[in-house]
C-alpha cells in the first residue's frame, strides 16, 4: 500500500545500557563488515535530549562513558594489532 511502511528492529537497547553494550551490539558487527570490504553507517536519530551525543562522542567524566566514536576507534587499533601478529 502506498504511504504504509514496516519497520523491524534487531534489538532495542534500554536507557540504562552501558556503552560497552552498544558498542558489542551496534557497532562491532559494522566495523567487523567494514574491515570485510562492505559500506557501514551508524547513525543516532531521535529526540532532542535523548541522548544521542552521548552514546556517539560518551562522556568526558569517567572512561567507561566512552562513546561509539572512540570505542570504535580502540577497536579498529585493537584489531590491526592482532592482525600484524598473526
Amino acid at each position: 500500500k502506498a504511504g504504509v511502511h514496516s519497520f523491524s528492529f534487531a534489538s532495542i537497547l534500554e536507557k540504562n545500557t552501558k556503552q560497552q553494550e552498544v558498542l558489542e551490539k551496534v557497532a562491532k558487527p559494522v566495523i567487523d563488515d567494514v574491515l570485510k570490504g562492505l559500506n557501514g553507517t551508524i547513525f543516532a536519530y531521535g529526540q532532542t535530549g535523548s541522548g544521542k551525543t552521548f552514546t556517539i562522542t560518551g562522556g568526558a567524566e569517567r572512561y567507561e562513558d566512552r562513546g561509539l566514536i572512540p570505542r570504535t576507534l580502540a577497536y579498529l587499533f585493537d584489531t590491526f594489532r592482532r592482525s600484524e601478529s598473526q
